[in-house]
């Protein structure tokens, strides 16, 4: 039997009001679809062997990686440096593959074996400790409670790092920390109350600090050069790591990062043990024009015999931040990467602050009071107790650490300040004048810094068979004349073409063609004719010709400068409300003749609001939301 014209039109209507449901649904998903995060995010993996032929890294575990995530390699130490005791220990004669990094995408995982997407940019030396995090990936993240670092653990020669890459909005209700989660400070010892004293002084560079009776030299702080057991404590600055004060209560030197710490304070007594050997100051490293990045430099230890009143030894050094996100709102939170501040003393060696670490923010819109920090950690105080004719140093303060914006630098609130010297007080008069410690250089802000990652497409990924495209988000939004439509892709080189589709006469049509570029993640597109109700999709075309579509966006334009508008209209028994709409809406609804038949009170947190009907006969009502009157068909 041939269907009648209403049977027809009453289809298209189920149909279009079907898909509208599927919309408000979607949208629904998608209000409540950020993210709470909080605590370590990231997942840090040891790299037990490099293969560059097949862009593939062998991992001690590969529990939670998979195929498109993305990830950071890096190593982070390895450095030559002069191993005479001189003045001139510890200083770089080569970096070697220390600060080497790049991010990635997996391609393929077999057994311990993570192949990657893309050949390898740099060298890596996996006896040198390389790691490989996993960024905490989203589309929208709010912090609600910390997120930080896993502390670096020099045994496992992993953690330190802190990755997030957001799709569209990082919103923080709590910091961002890895605040002396890099290289670690000096430890404290305690030494035993022999002095050494000129001629005989503990005037070497370095000495092994496990030998406490008596130590001769403080415990280093750490640095990209792993030294050994027999070079871990005296007054040599290990590369960016403070030398540690030498015996007699001699203070530690601050650690470094780009720029170098402050050295220590030092022994100034006139009587008893006399000699003045303060700890150095951790040295500057090179970026190799940004190419490297660091954690900041551990405090050096300061030298001590006495009561342990404040056994924390030196400070430890910032740790590295990544955060990709389109924008970010600070709302007075900070992201951190300081060093840590040195320890106080009585009578003792002061011990030297932290460096501040290295911290990369490839955003590209900031809002709401943003703070990003990488301050050097203070030099620990000496209070020499009036003791007669004995004053001893204080600890020297730590660098300044590294930000990096890949466009130009944002106006927020950012701090690279160097730490301060510690302060010796409570000195007898009787003392020789003061060797006091130093302040930490301030450290770097650098524009336009280009992230580490390659776009070489490694062969051997592309042998094992075909990716499919991840599309990372496609939305949509009013102009005041146009709508604008985005997306984002993580592996463009596999995207053949996008084909733009919107809703006309209830028929899918292409609006337009783009081809992809290997090199380019993010594309847009603006309508400029829209309609009151505008639906979109994407069609995302592979290389290999498969091809897939994104879920549908719709943008309801406010063409008459009212206040809200209601979709869809006819509606049934459920409607939206999109505007300007006060926190506790009050909804009315009459009868043409005024007779109210139905109303609700309810709370709002966004611009949108979904309305639940009872039964009602169709025809024309009066929706009054607040003191503002519109039409509502129902059918």
């Amino acid at each position: 039997m041939k269907p009648s014209h209403y049977n027809i039109s009453f289809i298209r209507k189920a149909i279009r009001l079907l898909v509208l449901f599927s919309i408000f649904i979607f949208h629904v998903l998608f209000i409540f679809s950020q993210t709470n995060i909080s605590g370590v995010v990231n997942s840090y993996y040891k790299v037990v062997e490099i293969i560059p032929a097949k862009a593939c890294v062998r991992l001690n575990s590969v529990a939670g990686l998979a195929r498109l995530q993305k990830v950071l390699l890096i190593q982070m130490k390895g450095a030559s440096v002069n191993q005479t005791t001189t003045l001139g220990f510890g200083d770089t004669t080569s970096l070697n593959n220390a600060g080497n990094y790049e991010v990635a995408v997996i391609c393929f995982i077999d057994g311990d074996s993570v192949f990657m997407l893309h050949n390898f940019l740099n060298a890596y030396t996996v006896t040198d400790k390389v790691q490989l995090v996993k960024f905490a990936e989203y589309y929208s993240a709010n912090v609600v409670d910390t997120v930080k670092a896993s502390p670096w653990n020099n045994t496992t020669g992993t953690g330190g790092v802190i990755a997030l890459n957001v799709s569209e909005d990082l919103t923080l209700n709590a910091p961002v920390y890895a605040g002396s989660s890099g290289f670690n400070g000096g430890a404290y010892l305690l030494s035993n109350g022999i002095c050494l004293n000129s001629p005989f002084a503990a005037v070497n560079y370095y000495y092994d600090a496990s030998s406490t009776t008596p130590q001769s030299g403080a415990s280093k702080g750490e640095s990209v050069y792993d030294f050994p057991a027999s070079q871990s404590g005296g007054r040599g600055a290990p590369a960016n790591g403070g030398g540690g004060g030498n015996n007699h209560n001699n203070g530690g030197g601050g650690g470094a990062n780009l720029t170098a710490g402050g050295k220590g304070g030092g022994n100034s007594s006139s009587a008893g043990c006399t000699t003045e050997l303060h700890g150095e100051a951790g040295k500057a490293l090179k970026s190799w024009n940004e190419k490297k990045i660091f954690f900041g430099g551990g405090g050096g230890a300061g030298h001590s015999d006495g009561t342990p009143t404040f056994p924390n030894g030196g400070g430890g050094g910032g740790g590295i931040i990544f955060i990709y996100a389109s924008s970010l709102t600070g709302n007075g939170y900070k992201i951190s990467a300081n060093g840590r501040a040195g320890a106080t003393a009585l009578s003792d060696g002061g011990s030297g602050g932290g460096a501040g670490g290295t911290i990369i923010m490839n955003v590209t819109t900031y809002s709401g009071s943003v703070i990003i920090q990488s301050n050097g950690g203070n030099g620990g105080d000496e209070n020499d107790l009036g003791t007669t004719q004995r004053c001893y140093g204080a600890g020297g303060g730590g660098s300044g650490g590294a930000i990096y914006f890949t466009g130009l630098v944002p106006a927020v609130t950012i701090s690279v300040t160097g730490g301060t010297a510690g302060l010796e007080y409570g000195g007898d008069p009787a003392c020789n004048a003061a060797v006091p410690a130093s302040n930490g250089l301030n450290g770097n802000t650098i524009s336009s810094y280009t992230i580490s990652q390659s776009t070489n497409s490694a062969s051997y990924c592309l042998s094992l068979g075909p990716l499919p495209v991840r599309l990372l988000f496609f939305k949509a939004a009013a102009g005041q004349t146009n709508i604008q439509l985005q997306w984002r892709v993580a592996n463009p080189e596999l995207t053949k073409e996008f084909i733009l589709e919107k809703l006309i006469d209830n028929n899918w049509s292409s609006i337009n063609t783009i081809p992809a570029n290997d090199l380019n993640e993010d594309y847009n597109y603006i309508d400029a004719q829209p309609i009151p109700a505008n639906l979109y999709r994407l069609k995302i075309i592979e290389k290999n010709n498969t091809f897939f579509y994104s879920n549908v966006q719709e943008v309801i334009l406010n063409t008459k400068n009212e206040h809200f508008v209601i979709y869809p209209n006819p509606a049934s028994n459920r409607f939206a409300i999109k505007g300007e709409i006060s926190a506790y809406t009050h909804i009315k609804l009459f009868e043409l003749t005024g007779k109210l038949i139905w109303q609700k009170t309810q709370l709002v947190t966004t611009n949108r609001l979904i309305v639940d009907l009872p039964a009602l006969t169709p025809g024309v009502y009066l929706l009054k939301l607040n003191e503002e009157i519109k039409k509502l068909v129902i059918r």
